[in-house]
Order: C-alpha cells, then structure tokens, then sequence
C-alpha cells in the first residue's frame, strides 16, 4: 500500500482554493480553520475529500496521486460535462 503524500495533497488543494479559502470553506461545509489545517499538511478525511472533489469537479485520486497521472489539462469543473443533459422525470 502506497503512503499518501502530504505534501502534495496540500499542493493540489491550495491549487484549487486559490484567493477564496473562506468561500471554498463555506461551500464543502468546512470551518476555515479546518481549511487551513488541509492547506497546512493535514489530510481531510474521505467525507470531506469527496465534497472537495465533488466541488472542483476533479477525482479524488487528483488529490492524491503524487506521479502526476491525471494531467490537469484533462479535467474539466462538472458542468461543462453536464450539458446538454436532462434532469430524470
């Protein structure tokens, strides 16, 4: 079993947060310390990476994944995968 890299899940979060941490806080339902934890070196928790990654609209592996292997040119925010789709009646 691989050993996750601190260091580049806090990389790869600060990436997406960008100038908007107390937004993105509020928005996955998160305290801003909580935040700050992640951004520090903290791993979230599976619950809180899912609402992150479902926020983003990237994989959690994204998060995860130190070799790189999902170039962020490939992924794209949710929405633009949903158009032109219907709701279920």
């Amino acid at each position: 079993m691989e050993r996750i890299d601190v260091q580049q899940v806090a990389l790869r979060l600060r990436e997406v947060v960008a100038d908007e941490p107390k937004a993105f806080a509020y928005e996955i339902g998160v305290s801003l310390s909580a935040l700050y934890n992640y951004l520090n070196g903290r791993v979230p928790s599976t619950e809180v990476l899912f609402r992150i990654a479902r926020h983003t609209g990237r994989p959690m592996e994204w998060f995860l994944d130190s070799t790189g292997a999902v170039p962020l040119s490939a992924l794209q925010p949710v929405s633009q995968h949903t158009q032109g789709l219907r709701p279920l009646a």
